[in-house]
């Protein structure tokens, strides 16, 4: 037996939602100032943090996952293309797989791909999404772990599918089956006047894997979980940045969109850094 299949085998057989929650315990305790500053300062510097680029120091954070899920500096980040036709990266992250959805499937590594309809759970949005796009973006401890509207849109539903949290880092990805479809999901789906339906999968991984909506109070990787679709509280509308959900302690991003038109730029190659609001593609745009 291979290292690698050990591992696995080790991390199949891991409590890792009962894990995840208990370390999301332990990171929302708030530790006395002097304490909780040096282990938001050594988280940062062991990660990797740009500690610049926060709206507050390190040492002005209560506790650990309040500053793992902080905001930006205003100006920070800009939107680059905000035309209706037009898809940004939705968060700070590592490119990885991208590219058209083929006979159903999308890439997940090298020797490993996954079905569309397993990904989203429902026959009719893998039926929308059969000849459009997809792109899936890592995100490391290091990164901004708020998710934003890729695209200009009215939420049109959301849907929460329970699941596993293995780790989503490359390990993962290279050596179990079916990673995302299997892991915890979190959708927004979009409707566009351009580009079609458009959906962002928020996918849970070990260590938290709580994914909370920006514009709702839910929250996922509770201890009594089960499949639901549901419509937002309101009539709402994202522009291109709007904040969508927030990553407790990181994961992957999977964008969907519908559009058979749709190209990504040439720009982009798998491995690439992405920042949150750079221009990813449009409409009739150069592959």
């Amino acid at each position: 037996m291979q290292f690698s299949d050990l591992k696995v085998g080790v991390l199949k057989r891991l409590p890792k939602n009962t894990i995840s929650r208990a370390f999301g315990v332990v990171s929302e305790v708030e530790f006395p100032s002097p304490f909780q500053a040096l282990v938001n300062h050594s988280f940062a510097a062991l990660t990797g943090v740009d500690t610049g680029e926060a709206e507050r120091p390190p040492q002005s954070y209560e506790s650990l996952n309040a500053y793992f899920t902080r905001r930006l500096r205003q100006g920070v980040r800009q939107v680059e293309d905000c035309d209706e036709e037009s898809l940004v990266s939705p968060v700070d992250g590592r490119l990885g797989a991208f590219g058209a959805i083929e006979d159903g499937t999308l890439f997940q590594a090298k020797g490993r791909s996954y079905p569309l309809l397993e990904l989203v759970d429902s026959a009719e949005e893998a039926e929308r999404f059969r000849g459009g796009w997809y792109a899936t973006i890592y995100l490391s401890p290091r990164d901004y772990h708020r998710i934003h509207s890729p695209v200009c849109g009215e939420i049109a539903k959301i849907s929460y599918i329970p699941g596993h949290l293995f780790p989503v880092n490359p390990f993962a990805v290279e050596n179990i089956d079916d990673l995302f479809a299997v892991n915890e999901r979190l959708i927004t789906y979009l409707e566009t006047a351009k580009l079609g339906r458009a959906a962002v999968i928020k996918v849970g991984a070990t260590c938290v894997g709580r994914i909370g909506l920006s514009y709702d109070g839910f929250e996922t990787n509770r201890r009594f979980r089960r499949r639901r679709e549901f419509d937002p509280p309101s009539q709402v509308a994202m522009e291109h940045g709007e904040e969508l959900a927030v990553f407790n302690l990181g994961s992957t991003v999977i964008v969907l969109v519908e559009a058979a038109d749709f190209q990504f730029d040439d720009q982009f190659g798998a491995g690439d850094m992405l920042r949150m609001g750079q221009g990813l593609g449009s409409l009739g745009a150069a592959f």
